[in-house]
């Protein structure tokens, strides 16, 4: 594929998803928020908003089944990658790792959307991001040419699954690590109206006090107003969560914009006995008022958290320091 090629259908993927997005979080929303009382007659303003959203709904199942499809080629099973294994074959992968994850007990997490390094300046932070914490778990990674040169720098461990391919180019969720995870495994769930796939990754890593730590890492569906898929992601990760006996770290964009989906998720992660974290100073970035990118943590003992505000992506990184065991 040419370049020119290249960059029209990320343009095009990338105003389809804006197109999608807009019309599951507002336009959806406003036919329920505007939704006039039983046995009414619709209003004009109802009746012109109705209209105009059966309009961007069948725009966008157009664009989505018959253009971007041209350009972009969708994951049928998850599959994963790591630095032993460079092929996206398998949905396991496993390595020997060296050392334990944490360093003299203190462990340093950070959550963050990169948003397909698309805004300039990324490489500053996720280096920041990179010295200051052991364990960074990313969201809408694009493994390009210019993010392997980072990486490469950078010398971090990596895990990813890929959930659809721009072109040769993977996209997904990535865990980047100081120490490789002794198993990494990943799963797909599929967007409702849009079709894209959305990833999630379950990594094991070693603790110096001799347990084991599970790293959960989600972008969660996004355009839907309904749970049943936002439901089926998170039921599919349930299984190896719940038999997993010792420390968990469960976060990423999950796409909580609204009082259904926090209040599902709590539900989880009450179950699994997770706490949230929270930052004092909560300036994480929100849709609708409420905040989409989360980190849960079970078997160890916060000791602070915090939030780097950034224009490098429409998503500012979730920073949290835990020290390991319990309090």
């Amino acid at each position: 594929m040419t370049s020119i090629h290249l960059l029209i259908h990320t343009k095009l993927q990338h105003n389809v998803e804006i197109l999608c997005s807009n019309l599951s979080r507002y336009f959806l929303i406003a036919i329920f928020r505007s939704k006039p009382a039983q046995n009414t007659i619709l209003q004009p303003k109802h009746k012109c908003l109705v209209r105009w959203c059966s309009l961007v709904i069948v725009i966008s199942v157009m664009a989505t089944v018959v253009v971007v499809p041209m350009f972009v080629h969708f994951a049928t099973e998850p599959q994963v990658i790591n630095n032993e294994q460079a092929l996206f074959t398998a949905q396991c992968v496993t390595a020997i790792p060296k050392t334990t994850l944490d360093i003299d007990g203190q462990l340093a997490v950070a959550s963050w959307n990169i948003y397909k390094q698309q805004n300039s300046g990324w490489q500053t932070l996720l280096s920041q991001l990179a010295d200051q914490n052991q364990l960074l778990l990313l969201q809408e990674v694009k493994l390009s040419d210019e993010f392997q040169q980072w990486r490469q720098q950078s010398q971090h461990k990596l895990a990813m699954v890929q959930a659809f391919r721009q072109g040769d180019t993977p996209l997904g969720v990535m865990n980047l690590s100081e120490v490789s995870a002794s198993q990494s495994c990943g799963y797909l769930t599929s967007e409702p109206i849009i079709q894209f796939p959305k990833s999630s990754l379950l990594s094991y890593f070693p603790l110096s006090n001799g347990e084991t730590l599970l790293v959960a890492n989600l972008h969660s569906i996004n355009f839907e107003y309904a749970l049943d898929s936002y439901a089926e992601q998170l039921q599919q990760l349930l299984p190896a969560l719940r038999a997993h006996k010792g420390p968990i770290i469960f976060g990423g964009d999950l796409n909580t914009w609204r009082q259904a989906r926090l209040s599902m998720l709590s539900q989880i992660t009450m179950v699994l006995g997770l706490k949230a974290v929270t930052p004092d100073d909560d300036t994480r970035s929100t849709v609708m008022g409420y905040p989409i990118d989360h980190i849960y943590y079970r078997g160890l003992t916060l000791q602070s958290a915090r939030v780097i505000t950034t224009e490098t992506s429409d998503h500012h990184p979730l920073l949290a320091q835990f020290k390991v065991g319990d309090s």
